[in-house]
């Protein structure tokens, strides 16, 4: 059972039937997302790693897991999660949704970058086929979501070989590649983020790392980065 898979974090019993319904909707699509991205590298998303990119409640993690499996989209694997060949092609379709969705917001609509992923998961379920046709032909088919990451599907995903964690980054130039996804819930650390311009497709600098604290350059002024925000921002030195 997904509950136990994922096991307690809480001595609370957890009342499934009281969890809000649009909220494990836009849970879904995260997890999909985790899956999705272990299933590009071959591996398993185990239950540890679901619980700590998705901060929200067990519950809410739990219902979502539940309905995945029960759907047939993710199948059971070890103590994780994986998706099942069906399931693939449904994290590709709300994938690709979710992350356009991100673009219309911040391209055409003009909402600040780090408030478009919290935004977009409130789209859930609102995107159809006739509007994704559209917002491929008004976005120009991007390769990635203004947080970097490669849209499933698209004719334009950039070459991101060559890219390592910031966290491992030696001092020197950069060009800032992509915010993972579980960055992408912490609105704090995009706020930083935004504020020193350390932002995808710009070029910055890392100054040095001190005790897990990485010192850089933005395009807009210096910022110590935390551990956590340095483990989780990709980079191309240059």
């Amino acid at each position: 059972m997904p509950t136990d898979l994922l096991q307690a974090r809480s001595t609370e019993p957890v009342d499934h039937a009281a969890v809000d319904g649009h909220r494990v909707a836009s849970v879904v699509t995260e997890v999909l997302e985790v899956l999705l991205e272990h299933a590009e590298h071959g591996t398993v998303a185990s239950s540890p790693e679901i619980a700590r990119r998705i901060p929200v409640s067990g519950a809410a993690i739990d219902a979502a897991i539940a309905q995945l499996v029960e759907d047939g989209t993710a199948v059971v694997a070890g103590d994780g999660l994986t998706l099942s060949d069906a399931g693939r092609q449904r994290a590709v379709h709300a994938v690709r949704r979710h992350r356009l969705t991100e673009r219309l917001l911040s391209d055409v609509i003009g909402l600040e970058w780090w408030k478009v992923h919290h935004e977009a998961e409130r789209w859930v379920g609102v995107v159809s086929d006739d509007v994704e046709d559209r917002l491929l032909e008004l976005l120009d088919d991007p390769g990635t979501c203004p947080h970097g990451n490669p849209i499933p599907g698209s004719n334009n995903r950039p070459d991101q070989r060559g890219e390592i964690a910031l966290a491992d980054a030696p001092p020197g130039p950069v060009r800032v590649v992509r915010i993972t996804e579980t960055l992408e819930g912490d609105d704090e650390a995009l706020q930083l983020l935004q504020n020193c311009g350390f932002l995808p497709d710009r070029d910055a600098e890392v100054q040095r790392n001190d005790d897990g604290w990485v010192l850089v350059a933005g395009s807009v002024q210096d910022a110590a980065l935390p551990p956590h925000v340095a483990a989780h921002t990709y980079v191309q030195p240059f």
